[in-house]
């Protein structure tokens, strides 16, 4: 009797001590790390974005409506079509103590403007940059080489670091060590884990004083985590596997992002549209007509998001009201390949990633079976995020076709997309060159009327080229145990420090 109740004291007490420790430890499964580590320079896309969010701010920030608001920077005044004054937040620190500045900010300007800098897709992203200047210890003057009207919207990735770090280490060594002024701060970094404590002095003070990152690209096997409470939320997963934790007393957050999923036709500058076919635009018309939208979203997507009748969602800048559905009509879709001359179709393969996305593997083989239910035949070949990474970055596709977002965060602005997805990519494999002169003016254009006119124009030329396969807005699932709130995610950026545990 005696060693039977030892061990139920034991039991009571391990339970106890677990509990304890999981509540303080905030445990998120996502699908994969940054494989840069944390160089926030390196990349714009999810799931590293959402690393990230925990360790570095911004200037600025973008809400939920697509505004612009103060960050880093409190304020900001557009002296001259190149010049920018930023008044910065006094009240914050790194997370070795230092002081954020002026001088930081003129730092990051200097890393993305420097010779190393065209390696990094944010420094291609602010190519516009010219230099920064201190004007005294918390305002800082920006030039820009073309004007650029909404340069605060850009700002959100341009993500401060602490320049006495980075230049002990370099951005290769900073990215083991990082310091920054975020809620969080990196303590280890392993193949698939990493181990985080709170910074206790940001300016985002986290209520929770650990956060673990767990990669597993396996939606299935992150759901089954979250509910042996292994995991406290598990990121990029799809409504069954929420529904599942919702059944065993967990939550589900469900949000949109400023994005369009798509499939995407892998040509290049020098050879358009990539496989024969596809250089018919009445082929890439066919395969727009022949998806049922509005059954995808209801049978695979819990009807939570709306189809796409361009490359951006109606939250973002430059979106045109007046392009029409895209409506399912199988039978016009036959007429026209067999006019481009494929009455018995023709075959392609897909490179698309499984597990990265809300049921991702089924939504690739319900498109596979509309195309064949026109003769189209589409081979899937999976690839992971990583591997996707490194193909828009370096080129080098393998498929005839691919999956990816027309991704428009952070600056909610249709053209945010269109860096990559354009002649302007120094590997595009999208390349109208008639509406290159409309992007670079759309970028320049101070005048708002104007500049959303230009935007619109924009997005008609890419719907009536039929770029690529537009599906739906990007809908994001996560689920979380009992006990989880707070969980916020805007424009791919996660309030860490909102977060709560109990």
């Amino acid at each position: 009797m005696v060693t039977f109740l030892r061990r139920v004291l034991l039991l009571a007490v391990l339970s106890a001590s677990g509990a304890a420790a999981a509540q303080d430890t905030l445990r998120v499964g996502i699908t994969a790390l940054p494989p840069s580590q944390f160089n926030p320079y390196a990349n714009t896309g999810l799931p590293y974005t959402y690393v990230w969010s925990a360790v570095f701010d911004g200037l600025t920030f973008i809400d939920e409506q697509g505004e612009v608001k103060p960050w880093l920077a409190t304020s900001w005044t557009n002296l001259d079509a190149l010049t920018w004054r930023f008044e910065l937040r006094k009240d914050v620190v790194f997370s070795d103590g230092t002081p954020f500045d002026a001088t930081a900010v003129v730092a990051v300007a200097e890393l993305l403007t420097g010779p190393a800098a065209t390696r990094e897709i944010v420094a291609r992203m602010m190519s516009f940059l010219d230099s920064a200047r201190a004007i005294d210890t918390h305002t800082v003057e920006i030039k820009t080489k073309v004007p650029t009207p909404l340069l605060p919207r850009f700002l959100p990735q341009f993500h401060i670091i602490s320049p006495t770090q980075v230049k002990a280490l370099g951005l290769e060594g900073f990215a083991r060590v990082p310091v920054a002024t975020g809620p969080y701060v990196v303590e280890k970094i392993e193949a698939n884990r990493i181990l985080l404590r709170a910074h206790d002095k940001s300016w985002r003070k986290p209520a929770i004083p650990r956060l673990t990152f767990i990669a597993n690209p396996d939606a299935s096997t992150r759901k089954l985590a979250v509910i042996a409470r292994q995991m406290d939320i598990a990121l990029n997963l799809g409504p069954e596997e929420t529904d599942a934790i919702v059944t065993e007393g967990g939550r589900e957050f469900v949000w949109r992002d400023a994005a369009v999923w798509s499939y995407q036709f892998a040509g290049s500058k020098e050879n358009p549209f990539g496989l024969a076919p596809f250089k018919d635009i009445r082929v890439r018309e066919a395969l727009n007509l022949a998806i049922d939208r509005e059954a995808i979203i209801s049978a695979l997507l819990a009807g939570q998001t709306v189809p796409a009748t361009q490359p951006a969602p109606a939250e973002t800048y430059g979106f045109d009201p007046d392009l029409p559905p895209i409506p399912y009509d199988p039978a016009k879709a036959k007429r026209l390949l067999a006019a481009a001359g494929y009455p018995d179709g023709f075959g392609f393969s897909l490179e698309a990633t499984i597990g990265s996305g809300p049921s991702d593997a089924a939504i690739h083989q319900t498109v596979a079976q509309y195309f064949s239910a026109v003769g189209v035949k589409m081979e899937i070949r999976p690839i992971t995020t990583n591997q996707l990474i490194r193909n828009v970055v370096e080129g080098g596709w393998n498929g005839d076709a691919f999956g990816m977002f027309y991704n428009h965060e952070p600056t909610a602005d249709v053209l945010r997309g269109l860096d990559t997805m354009s002649c302007l990519w120094h590997h595009a494999w999208y390349c109208n060159p008639a509406t290159t002169p409309l992007i670079t003016q759309a970028h320049r254009e101070f005048d708002l009327e104007k500049g959303l006119a230009l935007r619109r124009e924009v997005m008609a030329a890419y719907r009536n080229d039929w770029a690529a396969v537009f599906m739906y807005q990007a809908v994001r699932f996560a689920g979380a145990r009992s006990g989880v709130s707070g969980l916020k995610v805007v424009n791919n950026f996660i309030l860490f420090d909102q977060i709560r545990l109990k």
